[in-house]
């Protein structure tokens, strides 16, 4: 959907790269100097080297302010957020750091789940990349957003720690927990027993809706 706004919007001026995620920054990328290097979904690290080629360098992050790094929308359900959304914001080497060009928010379903979140925050994000688009292509300027970042990213070993899950756990603990990680196509929170057993919580057997 991203790819087809682009293409909407800029035309031949817009240069795609896909990925996956383990694999290294396009060598191709690396050849080029484009005035707005736009990061959408990436699934890499760009490195400063490339960043300082560009005359802007953005990025759009799947959670708000409250929830940099990985694992953005696991962390909310677990805090039990009561509102959520969408990052624009300028690209710096350490990720999701940079000045916030735009952030749009909505509140939180009582029964979300961590699918359901995600699909609404794809539906903020993608209408977002729109009118930001947009913007840059009528020659305007970035907004700067009156939010920023509230703490450093989370990181895959905090979203581990995440799923695994005590026995000796409060109840509301243990329940919080498999709320906010349980997703259709990965592995689900697991319980540890005081016999050393272990208990995998079961996931959806479908694909994700988002």
């Amino acid at each position: 959907m991203a790819q087809e706004i682009e293409r909407d919007i800029f035309g031949s001026r817009m240069v795609v790269f896909e990925g996956a995620v383990g694999d290294a920054e396009p060598k191709a990328l690396q050849a080029h100097a484009p005035q707005y290097l736009i990061s959408f979904l990436s699934p890499w690290i760009v490195r400063k080297i490339t960043l300082d080629r560009c005359g802007y360098a953005i990025n759009f992050h799947p959670g708000s302010v409250e929830y940099p790094g990985t694992g953005c929308y696991n962390f909310a359900l677990y805090e039990e957020a009561r509102d959520y959304g969408a990052v624009c914001h300028h690209m710096l080497p350490k990720v999701d750091t940079g000045r916030v060009i735009r952030e749009d928010r909505f509140a939180v379903h009582a029964g979300e789940s961590v699918e359901s979140l995600k699909l609404r925050t794809m539906n903020v994000m993608i209408e977002m990349y729109r009118e930001v688009a947009l913007s840059i292509a009528g020659g305007r300027p970035l907004p700067e957003a009156p939010t920023h970042w509230t703490r450093k990213p989370f990181t895959f070993r905090q979203m581990e720690a995440l799923k695994a899950i005590d026995a000796t756990m409060p109840p509301e603990e243990i329940a919080r927990r498999i709320r906010a990680t349980v997703y259709p196509g990965y592995p689900g929170p697991v319980l540890h027993r005081a016999d050393g057993s272990r208990l995998v919580f079961p996931v959806p057997l479908r694909s994700a809706f988002a």
